[in-house]
Formats: structure tokens, C-alpha cells, sequence
């Protein structure tokens, strides 16, 4: 059978990503593993994000060439590859401290691109059946975390609005300036709690008195 791109007439992505999903080389996976796992360093009992397969959750994500990358995370492939590849394999074999200096100066230097290489991978990452689990058993607060909506999520952005659609629409509607106070009479009846009906003294019926004795 062959790919079959399944998507909305609008080019949204449907639930769970871009169908089919892009493919990354292998350098451009060691990259992204090595960047991945310097956002989130496994330990405590938590696993790095390159052992728990981040990237085929990510190459879900990441808008295939030739459509418009408008929906989260707003990441192009063409545009994304080439960055990967920028930082190539020099970044892959550098000490740990010197991946972090690299991407604190991409996080200065290209600020919008760095938030959403993060946003991407932390998306990945706790979506992960593995990170669920060691949430499970390491977080208190994350004994009965379930991976559901993950790992779909959901887009970031409103659809576009059916201009042919909003020109049917009629209603009315008042102004603010033409809003009215409502005068409440002094002698409206008041009560708290249950509604009770109010009956003039004059016409409720006399009570029987207890017996003494």
C-alpha cells in the first residue's frame, strides 16, 4: 500500500501528526538525539530522551516540505534539517558543557527556533510510555498520570475562520451605553436560601398554639 497523506482539507495535520511522517538521516537523528538529550538529562531513575525513541514522535510533528509549517510547532522540514545539520557532527562529539554553550547561544541568538526545538522535545519526551512510567513510580504527585491525550496533544492554533459562513450569520445585539440599571422596590420581599412565597400577615391563616400540661 502506498503513503497515504491524511489530512483535513485546510492541510491540518490530523490527530497524532503528519501522515506519512518525515524522515530524518542518521546524522541529522544524532543531532537531534544528542540536542534532546542535553534539554533533558536522564537520571533518577528517568531515561534519556534518545533510549525512549523521541525522534519518531517528533518526525510526526515537523510540517513535511512544500506545506506551510502553521501549525504547532511550527517547525519546517527543510528549514529544521538544515539547522540540524548546521550543527552537525562537531555537536554530536562535543563534551556535554559544550553542547550547553551551544544552545544557550541558539537560545540567544535565534530565540523562536530554540523555543520550539524545546517545546518539540519536551512534547516528545512526556509522551513517552517509558517516561510515564518512571513518573509513576518516582513522582508522588505522578502515581496516576496516564498518558492520555498524549502523545497527539493537541494544534496550538485555531482554524481559520469560514468567512462565507460569518456573512449568514444574524443576530442582534446592546450596546453597553444602552444597558438599563434595574431598579429593585424597597418592599420586594428578600430571603436567603430556599425561595419561600411571601403571604401578607393579613392573609395567613392563625397557627395552632401547643397545649400546655
Amino acid at each position: 500500500m502506498g503513503n497515504v497523506s491524511l489530512t483535513s482539507p485546510d492541510g491540518k495535520p490530523p490527530l497524532g501528526g503528519w501522515l506519512p511522517s518525515i524522515r530524518f538521516t542518521e546524522p541529522q537523528t544524532s543531532v537531534l538525539n544528542a540536542a534532546a538529550d542535553q534539554l533533558i538529562p536522564g537520571g533518577g531513575g528517568f531515561p534519556n530522551p534518545s533510549e525512549v525513541d523521541v525522534i519518531s514522535f517528533i518526525a510526526k510533528y515537523v510540517t513535511p516540505s512544500g506545506r506551510e509549517a502553521k501549525w504547532y510547532p511550527f517547525l519546517a522540514e527543510d528549514d529544521f534539517k538544515v539547522r540540524l545539520e548546521a550543527l552537525g557532527d562537531e555537536f554530536v562529539r562535543a563534551t556535554s558543557a559544550r553542547r550547553v554553550q551551544v544552545l544557550q547561544a541558539l537560545e540567544r541568538d535565534e530565540a523562536e527556533f530554540f523555543g520550539r526545538l524545546r517545546d518539540i522535545v519536551y512534547h516528545a519526551y512526556y509522551s513517552r510510555p517509558e517516561v510515564i512510567r518512571a513518573m509513576n513510580r518516582n513522582l508522588a504527585a505522578a502515581k496516576d498520570y496516564r498518558n492520555t491525550p498524549q502523545p497527539y496533544g493537541y494544534s496550538d492554533v485555531m482554524d481559520d475562520w469560514d468567512d462565507e459562513l460569518l456573512s449568514r450569520v444574524r443576530g442582534s445585539y446592546k450596546r453597553t451605553e444602552d444597558v438599563k440599571p434595574v431598579v429593585v422596590p424597597a418592599d420586594l420581599p428578600r430571603t436567603t436560601g430556599t425561595r419561600q412565597a411571601h403571604v401578607p400577615p393579613e392573609t395567613a391563616e392563625p397557627q395552632p398554639t401547643p397545649s400546655g400540661g
